[in-house]
């Protein structure tokens, strides 16, 4: 499959990485959540308007980067990032992360506090997730890139609310499906939902500038059962999100505009 021409790939540690690099100033990283790709981001962009750099990334597994070689945990990608950072010659950058990229976003904020502005969490899954999910991970290996599939992981995303409300960005998101390979989206998803360890150990240092962004509808990983996790960074504005389910960048992108801008004031 060719790589969309608004996408350019940069060479990091685990392959290439397929981003979409638009806009001049502020620079920040937006790294999505499972099951989508750079487009998750599609309504952020041009919200935060002049003034911003955004780079949306296609995480491997989904979208036009590198399959994963192996299972890569979000502390090595936290290390990709700062190879891209590197590649685009940029010293430092907020960086922003939906659910498995929150943790990639928590643990580069943990590794590399000297190349983030601040960071940015939203719908993140902030336990361990070991063992179970093999439902998740058996629909992906083969059903994955349908959007049959996609239907049911939008379901279970989305709130009510937000399908509703919003029903092209649920097709939107449900339609990016069919550009995925199943294959290397269920390494990844088997990685992100049995094999890791989440960031109760990680939250204590972290100590940039930090954002929480909970949905108050997110059914995968309720407020109150993430919210004793959140309370562990030292340095961290947990905010809860009304109506909004498990993809805060498409069900509320105004709120992750205004906790973006409010990380870059508090820097002024």
């Amino acid at each position: 499959m060719t790589t969309p021409s608004h996408l350019r790939q940069v060479s990091t540690r685990v392959g290439s990485l397929a981003i979409a690099d638009e806009g001049a100033g502020t620079p920040v990283v937006l790294w999505p959540s499972l099951f989508s790709d750079h487009r998750l981001y599609a309504l952020v962009a041009p919200l935060l308007g002049e003034g911003w750099r955004t780079i949306r990334i296609d995480g491997p597994g989904f979208g036009q980067s590198d399959a994963p070689r192996r299972e890569v945990q979000p502390d090595a990608y936290a290390d990709v990032v700062v190879d891209l950072l590197d590649a685009l010659g940029l010293e430092r950058a907020f960086i922003a992360g939906c659910s498995w990229g929150g943790q990639i976003a928590a643990h580069l904020g943990v590794k590399a506090p000297d190349r983030v502005l601040g960071v940015l969490m939203m719908n993140t899954p902030l336990g361990p997730g070991l063992g179970g999910h093999a439902f998740e991970v058996w629909g992906t290996r083969w059903f994955g890139a349908t959007e049959f599939w996609g239907n049911g992981v939008a379901r279970s995303m989305f709130s009510p609310a937000s399908r509703k409300a919003h029903p092209k960005r649920v097709r939107a998101f449900v339609s990016a499906f069919r550009s995925f390979d199943k294959a290397a989206a269920a390494v990844t998803v088997r990685t992100v939902l049995t094999r890791s360890a989440g960031l109760r150990e990680v939250l204590p240092r972290l100590t940039v500038p930090t954002t929480i962004l909970m949905g108050a509808e997110d059914r995968l990983y309720p407020v109150e059962h993430m919210r004793p996790f959140a309370a562990l960074a030292p340095n961290a504005t947990l905010e809860v999100v009304p109506s909004c389910g498990h993809l805060a960048p498409l069900e509320a992108p105004e709120a992750v505009v205004a906790a973006l801008k409010g990380l870059a004031r508090g820097r002024a």
